[in-house]
């Protein structure tokens, strides 16, 4: 190229930046004529192409710029996002892979590949895709990616590996210590979680969501009035932050049972809010869990109106208009969807919205989508099994085979206990010194009742974890008796499994769950500790039921099976089968374990 044409060049780039595509336009003619195979003028036309809305000769454009430069990377990478934004992410994965393979290194093409491929279910391939980009050097992007790897293939000590690597490759930054905090939190290592919180903040003493993170720190081993403390302190310096106060307004409901306090921070700062404000949704959503459903439609309705309301806004209030107003709860998903198409949580409240209005091929069209967005997503499962229930379809009955899929053991006596009796009063002692709240969680199942904050699995106590060495046996034997498959259940069989969280319950009278499943699990679980007499004796009374949906339904569909419990029984199941628990009268609590079980 000669030095003229490089300076037209120079311009066409410079009126694209500008956004003047006519004047790139009359130039880039005149230098495509004296070199119409460079790759910078394919790469202009590409540009003005996509400025113009012709994604078809804007991919043409790119394909010929990777043709003619074939070492480098960009050009693909490109192709990629435009691709995917036409919704064909097989071919999108093909242009970053081969981008990639030119060049490890490039980090656009590296992570946009391996997002993908997290996305899809195959967080494996992107780690593989990840250790090459990693092999020239150390990048604390790539090693945050493959961290996020890791935990969706259940690995979590090699995803705590790449967070500290993150950290030794940024020199400490508050952003990845923070990610380490948050992931070692997730694991079950509190104590740690809150010491590189602390870390952080010796760092970054003013920041919010560092307060944050230390307040879910002390959460999660059960330093109640220090976690309040700690988000207290988040919003000192931060009046307006949504995390703070989503987590705040949350334990002072689950200390105290009392909205109004629980809102009282939360209402202070909307009215000093200008505009929209995140805190609406906290507010909304605290009252819909409380069982304030007018209270919750009122909040969310009327700000999901106001020009701009934001993606969450529009899906929040959608959800909780599905009982009261279908019509309007199917516009606001579809606009969160029109705007965010590959979005699997707008998906998936789309799918709930036509599931209500009646729009089963709808339902079934949507679902559909997610499963082939994130094939793991069992909420997306969940759904178009729904969708096939109500259309008859026979594909429904493989999914919710209770015969083959939900089996029931009474656990063996542990070691070190003469009988189950003994064993199961010490058991239920040792929880109950956990249940240490007044109300029960917002966005949790339960309702009347509470649930333990710190991961079962990581307690010392002699009782707690003789019950994990108990289930050992059960689980394996279930996992064997599946038998094989390439359903979603079987499929994804691998001879060993990993426990993704476990938790107590404690369900007082009146209490039960709604129907739900859970999200990211494969098998689920119910133990059952200690039962009142109601639900001893005869009848259904806080009896575990599959097939209903936790979500509204035109027309509606009920329970199609149930579990009788009774102490010391261990129940398992698919994680995207549908369940819940019927109420139960009385004066004692019902007190469970559940914990979800994913491949090893």
């Amino acid at each position: 190229m000669t030095p003229d044409q490089v300076r037209l060049l120079n311009t066409v780039e410079h009126h694209l930046e500008g956004g003047r595509p006519d004047e790139a336009q009359k130039v880039l003619d005149r230098v495509a004529r004296e070199i119409p195979d460079a790759p910078r003028v394919w790469w202009a036309r590409a540009t003005l192409a996509q400025m113009r809305g012709d994604s078809a000769g804007a991919e043409s454009a790119l394909r010929r710029t990777a043709a003619l430069d074939p070492a480098a990377p960009y050009a693909l990478t490109a192709l990629g996002e435009l691709l995917y934004d036409q919704d064909r992410g097989e071919e999108a994965k093909a242009a970053w892979r081969e981008a990639h393979e030119r060049d490890p290194r490039f980090l656009p093409a590296t992570m946009s590949l391996a997002e993908y491929l997290v996305s899809t279910g195959d967080p494996a391939g992107a780690v593989a895709v990840l250790d090459r980009g990693l092999a020239g050097g150390r990048d604390p992007g790539l090693s945050t990616l493959r961290a996020q790897a890791q935990m969706e293939r259940g690995e979590t000590q090699a995803a705590l590996a790449d967070y500290r690597e993150a950290v030794a490759a940024s020199n400490g930054s508050p952003q990845a210590l923070h990610n380490l905090a948050l992931a070692l939190i997730i694991a079950g290592e509190a104590a740690d979680g809150e010491a590189v919180a602390r870390q952080a903040l010796a760092l970054q003493p003013t920041t919010a969501s560092l307060w944050q993170v230390l307040g879910q720190a002390l959460l999660a081993r059960d330093a109640l009035s220090e976690a309040q403390d700690a988000f207290e302190t988040g919003l000192k310096h931060d009046p307006q932050h949504p995390g703070c106060h989503r987590d705040l307004s949350q334990l002072i409901w689950m200390r105290t049972g009392e909205v109004s306090a629980a809102l009282a921070r939360v209402d202070a700062a909307l009215e000093e809010a200008k505009g929209f404000s995140p805190l609406t949704v906290v507010k909304g959503k605290l009252l819909e869990y409380v069982g304030d459903l007018d209270g919750a439609r009122q909040v969310l309705a009327t700000a999901a109106n106001l020009p701009g309301a934001p993606n969450y806004l529009l899906c929040a209030a959608s959800q909780v208009l599905l009982g009261s107003d279908r019509l309007q709860a199917a516009t606001l998903a579809a606009q969160a969807v029109g705007r965010a198409p590959r979005d699997t949580f707008g998906l998936a409240t789309l799918a709930q919205a036509q599931l209500a209005a009646g729009d089963i091929d709808g339902a079934e069209l949507t679902a559909g989508r997610i499963r082939r967005l994130a094939p793991l997503d069992q909420h997306g499962l969940a759904l178009q099994a729904t969708a096939w229930r109500l259309k008859d379809d026979p594909r429904y009955r493989a999914l919710y085979d209770y015969d083959a899929l939900v089996r029931t053991s009474v656990i063996d006596t542990p070691e070190g206990w003469s009988d189950l009796d003994g064993y199961l009063a010490d058991l239920e002692k040792a929880l109950a010194k956990l249940h240490g709240h007044e109300a029960h969680p917002i966005g949790q199942s339960l309702r009347g009742g509470t649930q333990t904050n710190v991961r079962l699995e990581k307690s010392d106590d002699p009782a707690i974890r003789a019950f994990f060495q108990a289930i050992d046996a059960p689980i394996r034997a279930y996992i064997a008796g599946l038998g094989e498959g390439d359903d979603p259940v079987r499929g994804r069989i691998t001879g060993g499994y990993k426990l993704a969280g476990s938790w107590s319950i404690r369900l007082r009278p009146g209490g039960h769950h709604v129907d739900h499943l859970h999200h990211k699990g494969w098998i689920s679980s119910a133990f059952y500790v200690a039962l009142p007499a109601s639900v001893r004796g005869e009848g259904d009374q806080g009896s575990l039921r599959f097939g209903q949906p936790g979500t509204p339904t035109r027309p509606p569909v009920e329970a199609e099976f149930r579990v009788k419990p009774r102490p010391g029984l261990l129940a398992l199941f698919p994680a995207y089968m549908w369940h819940g628990t019927d109420p139960f009268e009385g004066e004692d609590a019902r007190l469970t374990i559940a914990f979800d079980v994913v491949p090893a």
